[in-house]
């Protein structure tokens, strides 16, 4: 029988095969990769991931650099934690060696999510009002793994659901969100154009994890280009 201490244990630790995020440099030129998880002991604060390097200008980190590991954790909460790396392997798909250089902390989403700026006119979008789906015209301004920006035709209402079908990558299926719309201002530049953003609501999965792979292709060749 397994004891409680042996279950707080387990929930504390990241499973293995289980996807996270790790920025590699400064706060202000940080390289995201998406990472998987091939054991992590909690107890000796100890990580160890594997990752691609696609790019030529792609490094790995060395030894006593310090990095930055995000996850999913317990209650489904996104947290991060410094961590130094103690070893890493060469090659196009290395493995890293990580260990605890501070506490998991969870992150806010305003400061800490990774957010790019886009200009994607939704193919579909719909508004869930007394009843039924109502259409209206609508473009993606931004997006972060747990949400998006909207440039609406129509004014929308903090608790609003929208339906967006939103063309992500060329020659791919529409991505398909529901949103709970949190924020809503006038756009400033003309009174029939409105500014909303808010959260994914049942995200499946794999949309969630092709919304990341998105951001981070968005944010390293956006990067890799200045």
């Amino acid at each position: 029988m397994i004891s409680q201490a042996e279950i707080e244990h387990l929930l504390k630790s990241l499973c293995r095969d289980q996807l996270v995020n790790l920025g590699v440099g400064e706060t202000g030129n940080r390289g995201w990769f998406r990472a998987t998880v091939v054991s992590h002991e909690s107890s000796a604060g100890r990580l160890v991931l594997t990752y691609d390097l696609d790019r030529p200008t792609d490094r790995a980190p060395e030894p006593g650099e310090r990095v930055v590991v995000s996850a999913m954790r317990m209650d489904d909460e996104a947290q991060c934690a410094p961590m130094t790396v103690e070893h890493s392997t060469g090659g196009s798909h290395p493995t890293i060696e990580l260990h605890m250089a501070g506490l998991w902390q969870p992150e806010d989403d305003r400061r800490h999510q990774a957010r790019v700026a886009l200009h994607i006119r939704a193919n579909r979008a719909r508004r869930w009002l007394g009843g039924a789906w109502h259409d209206l015209d609508a473009t993606v301004v931004d997006l972060s793994s747990r949400g998006l920006g909207l440039s609406l035709s129509q004014e929308a209402h903090v608790g609003d659901r929208l339906s967006l079908s939103i063309p992500l990558e060329a020659g791919s299926p529409d991505l398909r969100v529901t949103l709970e719309v949190r924020h809503v201002r006038p756009g400033t530049r003309t009174e029939s154009i409105w500014r909303a953003g808010g959260l994914f609501r049942n995200l499946l999965p794999a949309d969630h994890e092709r919304v990341i792979r998105f951001i981070f292709a968005e944010l390293r060749s956006r990067q890799h280009s200045y």
